[in-house]
């Protein structure tokens, strides 16, 4: 499928490069070769199309382009809008069939290759949001081969991913260069720690939980308002305790905590101010709040009740 040049309008790799060199050319002469025999078929496809024209002297020439492309466009789009009717007629059918006829409310999709096509699809009927939370061990999908993620960043869906700290440590590949990328396409991300699972939530209506255990990769998709509704939950909490991306890679999951920060989170937690705690620590309350800023970064945190969550789950006090 081609996702740029003339392509949209229906013509192949071939046609177009020939094409762009007639214009630039003015015309075409081709010799009795071979190759040319090649390149005389792809010009009578040119000019059954209306893009190419011949003199009295059957010497081949570019048609005006604002004419004949633009009549090939709008044929393009006159047969898009009769595929527009024929989906909302199919539609309609299916919805009035009975809920037994209809496909089934949740699918089980296995294997890598075929997982990624499915979801591709999934992604190709958001219409509104699309919002995912990405756990390790990740399934890398580099933005260039995810089609239907770019189809859906096209069409105006609004993308929200919170990846998982620890899938960003791999090493399979540059994250910090790729998550650059989706964001220049579009993407909202953050990252946390910890996240719980791996789903995507489809216009708050479909869910697709992912297993991407490489022994035994599967997904499944479902169909329920209900579910997604908690799911959607979920991931607007872990979407709220996430930092943004540059302040996140800048932490690190598994640095240690010196004895004066589990003093000073012990504190904390207890409900100590931050003038006690400088005074029991010796410090000034500056230096208290800057203490507290790292504890946040390293936890992934946004508030200081969210700290005192992730410090209980890490076991730092």
């Amino acid at each position: 499928m081609s996702h740029g040049g003339l392509g949209p309008l229906g013509l192949t790799g071939d046609e177009e490069r020939l094409y762009r060199e007639l214009l630039d050319r003015g015309s075409a002469d081709l010799g009795p070769d071979a190759e040319h025999d090649q390149q005389r078929a792809v010009l009578e496809s040119l000019v059954e199309r209306g893009l190419v024209v011949r003199d009295d002297q059957g010497v081949a020439r570019v048609a005006p382009p604002a004419g004949a492309l633009g009549s090939l466009a709008l044929h393009r789009m006159d047969e898009l809008r009769d595929a527009q009717r024929q989906i909302e007629l199919l539609v309609k059918r299916y919805e009035s069939q009975d809920a037994g006829a209809r496909s089934p409310l949740i699918e089980v999709v296995r294997g890598a290759e075929t997982m990624a096509t499915r979801y591709a699809l999934a992604l190709r009927s958001a219409r509104e949001e699309v919002c995912s939370l990405v756990k390790a061990p990740a399934i890398i999908t580099t933005p260039e081969d995810n089609e239907g993620q770019r189809h859906a960043l096209g069409s105006g869906v609004r993308l929200r991913v919170v990846y998982d700290r620890a899938a960003l440590e791999t090493g399979a590949v540059d994250f910090p260069t790729m998550l650059k990328e989706l964001a220049s396409m579009g993407e909202e991300m953050r990252v946390a720690f910890d996240v719980p699972f791996k789903v995507a939530v489809i216009d708050r209506q479909t869910v697709v939980l992912i297993h991407a255990e490489p022994s035994n990769p599967y997904f499944v998709l479902v169909r329920e308002p209900l579910l997604a509704a908690v799911c959607q939950w979920v991931f607007e909490t872990v979407w709220d305790w996430g930092l943004p991306v540059p302040e996140a890679l800048a932490a690190t999951a598994t640095d240690e905590l010196s004895a004066d920060e589990r003093e000073l989170l012990a504190l904390l937690l207890a409900g100590h101010t931050d003038e006690s705690v400088a005074k029991a620590l010796d410090v000034s309350p500056r230096t208290v709040q800057r203490r507290v800023q790292r504890l946040l970064r390293l936890a992934g945190a946004q508030s200081r009740i969210q700290l005192g969550w992730h410090a209980a789950r890490r076991q730092w006090v």
